[in-house]
């Protein structure tokens, strides 16, 4: 799935998404940062060789949807949205899920704001702030679980509170 060399890095510390990426962002060695949650199947024909000559700062996937177990109509009305802002619209989402970033613009923004709600928008925010450019890669996400991204009470409750540096074993870095 993702090319030799890689490296797969599973983080399970307390804080939140923001904190668990960065966290992995920083445990990362590559010039490529991939972040996918652990609640997606990815469908796709990898091609990193050919997608890493494209000029882009940060990707998004090129569709969202529902896997049949979670296929409700807000899950259903919530995927449209985003997919139909993103490819008719154009606007690039730094969304949960699979996203793709260079590390020197991840670095540049200064990575995930752990002390936001919505970081995603608020990290998406700063990459066109800084005129990055966004693209969507032949990657499509299948949710496996059921989430409102219009509900600010997903993921907050350690949102701006300081957290500990992660134990052993809460950071494990899988090299292909």
């Amino acid at each position: 799935m993702f090319p030799p060399g890689s490296e797969f890095i599973v983080v399970s510390v307390p804080g939140g998404a923001a904190h668990a990426r960065n966290i992995g962002a920083a445990a990362a060695s590559g010039e490529v940062l991939v972040f996918v949650d652990d609640d997606v199947q990815l469908v796709t024909d990898w091609d990193w060789t050919r997608w890493l000559t494209w000029d882009w700062q940060f990707a998004i996937a090129e569709t969202y949807w529902p896997a049949p177990s979670v296929n409700r109509f807000m899950m259903r009305a919530e995927s449209t949205m985003l997919n139909v802002l993103t490819s008719v619209f154009g606007y690039k989402m730094f969304m949960s899920g699979f996203a793709a970033v260079r590390r020197s613009a991840f670095e540049a923004v200064g990575g995930y704001n752990e002390s936001v709600v919505f970081e995603e928008h608020v990290i998406t925010m700063d990459f066109y702030r800084h005129r990055f450019r966004g693209r969507r890669l032949p990657v499509r996400v299948k949710m496996l679980r059921r989430w409102h991204g219009w509900s600010p009470h997903n993921d907050t409750t350690s949102r701006g509170k300081l957290h500990p540096p992660p134990k052993p074993g809460e950071v494990v870095v899988l090299r292909t």
